[in-house]
C-alpha cells in the first residue's frame, strides 16, 4: 500500500509560519490579506491569497507555482518540487495533531496581524 497523501510544507505550528508567510511576501512584493489566515490549511490556500494579492494577470505566469513553493518552503527545506495545491502547511501530528493545527492557524494569524499593526506605525 502506498501512501499518495500531499508531502506537508513541514511548518511546526511554532513560529515558522509567520516567516514562511512573510516569505512570499517579500518574493512577491505583495501584502497577502490577513483576514484569508484562518483559512490557510494548505499551499494552494495561500497561493489563492497570493493570486488575489497579485492580480488577475498573475493566473497567467507559469513560473508563480514555483516561485511561490520556493519561498513558501525558505523555512523548513522542504523540496519545494514536491509540494502541490493541496499539500498541507503543517507537519503531520501525533493523535493530538488537530489541537496543534488549531492552535498554530490561530497563532498565524494573530501574528501576522500583530506584525501588520508593527509595520504600520
Amino acid at each position: 500500500m502506498t501512501n499518495d497523501a500531499p508531502a506537508s510544507v513541514g511548518l511546526g505550528g511554532d513560529g515558522d509560519e509567520i516567516a514562511a508567510i512573510l516569505d512570499v511576501e517579500r518574493e512577491f512584493g505583495v501584502i497577502l490579506d490577513k483576514a484569508d489566515a484562518p483559512n490557510w490549511g494548505t499551499a494552494g490556500d495561500v497561493h489563492a491569497s497570493l493570486i488575489r494579492a497579485l492580480g488577475t494577470d498573475a493566473t497567467a505566469d507559469p513560473v508563480i507555482w514555483d516561485r511561490f513553493a520556493a519561498a513558501l518552503a525558505m523555512e523548513t527545506g522542504v523540496d519545494p518540487g514536491t509540494i502541490m495545491p493541496e499539500s498541507p502547511l503543517l507537519a503531520p501530528h501525533t493523535p493530538w495533531g488537530w489541537v496543534a493545527a488549531a492552535g498554530a492557524i490561530l497563532f498565524i494569524a494573530i501574528g501576522i496581524a500583530l506584525i501588520d499593526m508593527l509595520l504600520l506605525r
